[in-house]
């Protein structure tokens, strides 16, 4: 009786260790919950580095004196699809951003585009929104107080035969 109740007991220690570190070897922005992010007419889930680029955005229009975006729900569709399209077709390009933007159902007249790519350290939201602050079409893009609307798509997969590359696309918006 005693062996068995050992042997219970140990088997639920090794399944209790398993767990644990199946649980931490799942990559960060697989594991991180979605926040709820108020949008321009309801709410949205963000996470990972969807949510990322969004609060870095954010907090640089902030520190320069411009009001915060609000995620778009159509823009948010648009960015998605784009990233994900670039990485599924293995290019990198921003295309008609226009007309793909009226085609996600977006009614404004005014509008821009950032795209970043990378593997590794270079692929980090992190490393994508520093390239982009330190280009000076980018960083009016992300500075611009006619923008107040905005979507952030993020997209994993192969590119170019890397594997584990990540493509953004940032659709930005505005209506008069």
């Amino acid at each position: 009786m005693v062996w068995r109740y050992a042997t219970v007991v140990f088997a639920a220690a090794v399944l209790a260790t398993v767990s644990v570190l199946s649980v931490s070897a799942i990559e960060p922005r697989k594991a991180e919950a979605a926040d709820t992010i108020r949008t321009c007419g309801g709410d949205i889930a963000l996470k990972g580095e969807d949510k990322r680029i969004f609060h870095l955005l954010n907090r640089t229009r902030k520190s320069n004196g411009l009001k915060e975006l609000c995620v778009h729900p159509a823009l948010q569709k648009a960015a998605r699809a784009h990233s994900k399209d670039m990485i599924r077709r293995d290019y990198f390009a921003h295309g008609n951003v226009g007309a793909r933007l009226q085609g996600y159902g977006y009614p404004g007249s005014t509008y821009a585009e950032n795209i970043g790519e990378g593997s590794g350290a270079r692929g980090r939201p992190s490393a994508v929104f520093e390239r982009w602050m330190k280009s000076p079409i980018h960083k009016s893009n992300i500075l611009d107080k006619r923008f107040r609307e905005v979507g952030v798509g993020v997209a994993d997969g192969n590119y170019k035969g890397i594997r584990g590359y990540t493509m953004y696309a940032v659709d930005f918006g505005g209506r008069r």
